[in-house]
């Protein structure tokens, strides 16, 4: 007979023999789901409507006291475990009728779970309290018998045929089956291309290059440019390309107010009777994380409108606390804490393990004029900066012409697994594989970095860490050179928190610009107008072949010319346009 493991599933003996097994009630219950143990896979497993393999959610029905309730059964894609995981995940009108329903083990769980401990509450006896699965009648259905601390089975209240309507209502999204997997970066890449071209937009496709492996580095990314260049609308069509959008909420546009002056907006606020609101990334992250296996976009708009510091602080610093749980999830620290729930028991048990998921991916849009403020060095630290400062105003009616595209029609936009853009580094440790290109890196990074320590401007691990990680994604998936990705990286990550008025600002400018090109200036003193301006055409005009400029470093040369002249003409420079 085979000996009953430790753990919170049993088998019970019964003459139903749809039966599978019994499970008591834990924490997880009322927040998550369930792992299923491997002996009762197959029980499972059987009853699914089609095969299941890694990285892949069946949708499924979870019939309690004839209330049908929406659910999923999934196996994690964990790239480094090689036993399966199958794991039921609730949605949240199932977790919320079961703190109802089986309250006396909810409310001791409650009562003695410790916020800062992913150990499980140890109920005792007289506290427990069950769930019976049993094989539903049709495929992808189970039924659940509640057994409640009095060992008698829960029955619903008489008119729950008039809330049946109510919980049975199910999200309108897109059926997870037929998320796309198998996914090679360069095609996906044209996809992606192809699809914004053909929703009338423009942009090159070494913009959506980079907004690719910015995002892959780390999930935080700031588009700035003048207004009306397509910055809030580049961040909708892309994530729009993989699935998400606002209609299915896995897209979100959140303008930023000028008033705001901390989190409470974004992670939520207890109002005059002790109740807790969530705000608005609180309930997304919640949402990414009832769904790993695809990508969430969040969009603040005009970021800057108030100070980034004072509202966004909290959850950059959380963006830096990922890290890999047991089953090779990148995760954070929790976003709020007990006091700021406080005692509303069904926010605890609803948001108060959320955390930052790896499915989430955050882009600020920023216009840099008098009416917005400047970001710290600790923001510009922490993200990738993207421009959108050149304007083409030319445009083609007929090439606009897109009416037979097969992108046009809505409902045939694919959905496309978090794989394609989950980070895939947290530590340069974990980049072993790369060595030889993150070598070159670093060479190249103690050169500049030699630069701006004498003029007290240099950089730390961070920054050196996330340049590593995105010239490796771009060479890898042979996306970018090694130059181009490193050009890229200097504008992007290093000349962004270079700004003053002192002399030393314009000569850590003249270093830079030397260090990347042979040439040298005639007279740092007093530099002519002239020789700025016949030093821009030669890096604007590549054809001419100038010996004296380094032409691998386009983009870092045309941003520091940028900065000296305005630096000359001003007494004052900064990287922003």
């Amino acid at each position: 007979m085979e000996k009953e493991r430790s753990d919170s599933w049993s088998k019970i003996e019964t003459e139903n023999k749809n039966i599978i097994a019994r499970k008591t009630v834990d924490f997880s219950t009322f927040t998550k789901g369930t792992t299923i143990p491997t002996r009762y896979y197959k029980d499972f497993l059987n009853n699914l409507s089609k095969e299941i393999s890694k990285g892949i959610q069946i949708k499924i029905i979870i019939i309690i006291n004839n209330i049908k309730f929406e659910a999923s059964i999934r196996q994690p894609n964990f790239k480094e475990r090689e036993s399966i995981v199958i794991q039921i995940l609730y949605k949240k009108k199932l977790m919320e009728y079961l703190s109802k329903e089986l309250a006396i083990s909810y409310d001791y769980i409650m009562k003695h779970k410790d916020q800062n401990s992913k150990a499980q509450v140890k109920v005792p006896d007289d506290y427990k309290e069950y769930m019976d699965f049993y094989k539903g009648e049709e495929k992808d259905t189970f039924i659940v018998k509640l057994i409640k601390n009095n060992n008698e089975e829960s029955i619903y209240i008489e008119d729950a045929e008039a809330d049946n309507q109510d919980v049975e209502e199910i999200d309108e999204e897109i059926n997870e089956t037929e998320i796309i997997t198998d996914i090679k970066v360069e095609p996906m890449i044209d996809y992606i291309y192809d699809f914004i071209t053909n929703q009338g937009y423009t942009y090159e496709k070494s913009l959506i290059k980079n907004l690719y492996i910015s995002l892959k580095t780390k999930p935080f990314v700031i588009l700035s440019g003048i207004s009306g260049t397509g910055k809030s609308k580049i961040v909708e069509l892309f994530a729009k390309s993989l699935g998400a959008t606002a209609e299915n909420k896995r897209f979100n546009l959140i303008p930023v107010k000028p008033d705001w002056s901390d989190s409470t907006d974004l992670l939520g606020f207890r109002n005059i009777g002790g109740q807790f609101t969530p705000g608005i990334i609180t309930k997304v992250c919640y949402e990414a994380m009832m769904n790993p296996q695809i990508p969430y976009f969040i969009c603040l708009d005009e970021m800057n409108l108030a100070r980034v510091e004072y509202y966004f602080s909290d959850i950059l610093s959380l963006i830096e606390t990922r890290r890999l749980n047991e089953d090779y999830e990148i995760i954070t620290n929790t976003l709020l804490s007990e006091e700021q729930i406080g005692r509303d028991s069904i926010s605890i048990s609803t948001y108060g393990d959320v955390y930052i998921p790896q499915n989430l991916y955050i882009i600020g849009t920023v216009n840099m004029d008098e009416t917005t403020f400047p970001f710290s060095k600790k923001v510009l630290d922490r993200a990738n900066t993207i421009e959108f400062n050149k304007v083409d105003l030319n445009y083609s009616f007929k090439d606009s012409d897109s009416s037979n595209s097969t992108f046009n029609n809505d409902k045939e936009i694919k959905v496309y697994h978090n794989d394609f853009l989950k980070s895939e580094f947290l530590k340069i440790k974990d980049c072993g594989e790369f060595q030889d290109i993150a070598q070159k890196v670093i060479s190249e990074l103690i050169n500049i970095n030699n630069i701006l320590e004498k003029y007290n401007y240099h950089f730390g691990y961070r920054v050196r860490d996330e340049i590593i990680f995105y010239i490796i994604y771009a060479v890898k998936d042979n996306l970018m050179s090694f130059s181009e990705a490193f050009d890229i990286c200097v504008v992007q990550k290093i000349l962004p928190k270079i700004s003053g008025s002192s002399s030393e600002v314009l000569d850590m400018l003249f270093d830079i610009f030397e260090l990347f090109n042979p040439y040298r200036f005639s007279n740092r003193e007093y530099l002519e107008e002239k020789e700025l301006k016949l030093l821009k055409d030669k890096i604007i005009d590549s054809n001419k072949g100038d010996v004296t400029i380094n032409y691998n470093y386009k983009l870092t040369n045309e941003k520091l010319i940028y900065m000296i002249r305005r630096f000359t003409r001003d007494g004052f420079t900064t990287f922003w346009q």
